[in-house]
């Protein structure tokens, strides 16, 4: 979609989003699950989990390096086989406990061991124990803003969840994945139950590959074509394709190698829909990119990224997209 061959005068931002029909999004997800392009990796220093696709068919691994914990019973330790790798020139012991046939661990699955996950350092004023006080914004004020601004949509699970789509810390939640723990739930079942596992990451895919898109997918379908604005998303699910229009799934990496940070700069504002953190550091980039350029974000409450400069529309993203939407027929 973009592609850094295109003119410089050409900012791809502006343009709409792309159509796609439903035998084209059948195909491209078809291809996803065979390449094995679905995944997520929980990377510690002392260990990582990571579940995915190989050939259409899934697995999770679980690597230890150096040692396994000793709070780990005998019959435990004995799930896992040690292999010796090395990582630059530094050899390690690395403890591994597989289910299903997983493929190398590839350089996307390394991103989210690096810094190359995020764009910039994420915004997020909770963290650095500042209240901002941004101001909050009515569905009129909101449309009477787009009318002449140039924007950018960004969702997040906020988005999915009326379709029954779980967020990622709801499927951690499931999958017992808690990483603080030396010996968590994931651990555990993976010893004792691990079939248990393979079938909540199973129905966590079909529900972001099958379910249908909600309400405020259709709305923001049409709002992102009426208003030429793309729509960025971190949610891995396809909902947003299954309302006619293709959202662009962000990483760090892409964004590195796809957007020009001047391009920032002749975008107004980012309207964030149901986006809890600035998990890839997009916002941070915007912002530092683009200092005068505005965040409005529709939530249910206020997020950890907005500033005083910034604005919030309090409210159910299902309700309010559908009625600002109607603002543009």
């Amino acid at each position: 979609m973009f592609s850094l061959e295109r003119k410089e005068e050409r900012n791809p931002l502006l343009e709409g989003p792309e159509l796609i029909s439903p035998e084209e999004l059948e195909k491209e997800l078809k291809e996803k699950l065979e390449k094995g392009e679905i995944g997520f990796s929980f990377p510690l220093e002392t260990r990582r989990y990571w579940l995915g696709y190989k050939e259409g068919k899934p697995f999770f691994v679980i690597e230890y390096f150096d040692s396994l914990p000793e709070e780990l019973e005998e019959k435990g330790k004995e799930k896992f086989t040690k292999e010796i790798r090395k990582f630059g020139e530094v050899e390690k012991v690395v403890y591994v406990l597989k289910y299903g046939e997983a493929p190398k661990l590839e350089e996307r699955f390394q991103e989210s061991l690096s810094e190359k996950y995020r764009i910039a350092p994420a915004r997020n004023f909770e963290r650095e124990k500042i209240r901002p006080l941004p101001k909050e914004v009515e569905i009129s004020q909101l449309a009477e803003f787009l009318k002449d601004k140039r924007v950018l949509f960004y969702t997040g699970a906020g988005i999915s969840m009326a379709s029954g789509v779980p967020s990622f810390n709801q499927l951690q939640e499931k999958l017992g994945i808690e990483m603080s723990q030396k010996i968590d739930g994931f651990l555990k079942k993976a010893i004792t139950n691990p079939e248990e596992l393979i079938e909540i990451w199973e129905d966590f895919i079909k529900a972001t590959f099958e379910n249908p898109p909600t309400s405020a997918h259709c709305s923001l379908a049409k709002l992102a074509q009426k208003l030429n604005a793309q729509i960025f998303t971190e949610n891995i699910d396809y909902l947003q394709e299954r309302a006619g229009v293709k959202a662009v799934h962000i990483s760090g990496s892409w964004l590195r190698e796809n957007i020009k940070p001047e391009w920032l700069k002749e975008i107004d504002g980012v309207i964030t829909i149901g986006l809890s953190y600035d998990d890839r550091g997009f916002l941070g980039w915007y912002k530092e990119n683009n200092p005068d350029g505005k965040i409005i974000a529709i939530d249910l409450e206020t997020p950890s990224y907005l500033g005083n400069e910034d604005f919030i529309l309090k409210g159910d993203c299902q309700e309010i997209l559908p009625k600002l939407e109607e603002k543009f027929a």
